[in-house]
């Protein structure tokens, strides 16, 4: 299975990326592949995931590890069913390391659009809800498996967030932030089995589950490659040089650096400007293609 078959022709998303939610709609039959709710019970009831590959979900936040482990590498026996057949969801955390499926469509994902990937999947009860709003610094390509979930969606409130602006999860929504929310009616989207939604980065989102069947997805996080990371690969390239060329190793006196720094920074500059230009676009450009479809 490629991109392809998930979202139609390939070749219209990457000419024009989009920057939209939409939802391609497929026999659920033709998704059981990647996974289904039997392979996901085995999983939980085999106790064989460890503490790396499960988060578990409780009114919207994250349960602490030692609620449900006592070694802090593998969860107790039955506390996973146990958390959630008290209404709690799970999150079956980079599956493509777990799944051969996965990691074979993982890989073609990357492979066809550049994006850094990896695969979780979403198990939440019926009449649950599973995270509170929140937004991701990439775009969420979502397959519904099993059951229906409802999202709730707002417009970004960053435009083209990195994981840079991640740091809103530990300082919590501004009052400026909750009133939007709260002042903004939001965009519902009911996902049924066999519907794949494409959420693009930064849109704003809690979900729930519709009806009081279990809602089982899948997530595929499709880390973007932005002006910004070429540049860190560009300079990269550059810093890579620079530790090679023995003029650039050669010693700042301290008195230049700490007292009147006109004179090394002039250097600084001229040796950036002339390494910039001496760089070798087509062999640089093709690195960065291999860097990624790869890492």
């Amino acid at each position: 299975m490629k991109l392809d078959n998930l979202v139609g022709p390939i070749n219209g998303i990457l000419e024009d990326w989009p920057d939209r939610p939409q939802t391609y709609r497929h026999n659920p039959a033709d998704l059981r592949e990647l996974l289904t709710m039997e392979t996901v019970d085995e999983l939980i009831d085999s106790g064989c995931i460890a503490n790396r590959n499960v988060v578990l979900l409780r009114d919207g936040g994250v349960v602490e590890a030692f609620e449900y482990s006592s070694d802090g590498s593998m969860p107790r026996k039955g506390s996973i069913r146990a958390h959630l057949d008290q209404g709690g969801s799970i999150s079956l955390r980079e599956l493509h390391t777990l799944y051969p499926a996965l990691a074979h469509l993982k890989d073609e994902i990357q492979g066809q659009t550049g994006c850094r990937t990896h695969v979780n999947a979403y198990l939440t009860p019926g009449n649950q809800q599973g995270l509170r709003y929140h937004y991701d610094p990439y775009v969420t390509l979502i397959v519904q498996l099993h059951g229906r979930k409802t999202w709730h969606l707002h417009p970004p409130m960053v435009a083209s967030p990195t994981e840079e602006h991640d740091n809103y999860r530990l300082r919590g929504w501004t009052d400026e932030e909750r009133r939007f929310l709260a002042t903004t009616p939001p965009r519902d989207v009911v996902l049924e089995p066999g519907d794949v939604f494409w959420l693009p980065r930064g849109w704003v989102h809690s979900v729930e589950t519709a009806g009081d069947v279990p809602s089982l997805h899948l997530t595929f996080a499709l880390k973007e490659r932005t002006q910004a990371w070429l540049i860190e690969h560009i300079t990269g390239i550059i810093v890579e040089h620079a530790h090679a060329d023995l003029d650039a190793r050669q010693t700042i006196p301290p008195v230049d650096l700490l007292g009147d720094s006109t004179k090394v920074m002039r250097w600084a500059r001229q040796y950036l400007i002339g390494a910039v230009m001496a760089v070798n676009s087509e062999a640089t450009i093709e690195s960065a293609r291999t860097k990624a479809r790869t890492t």
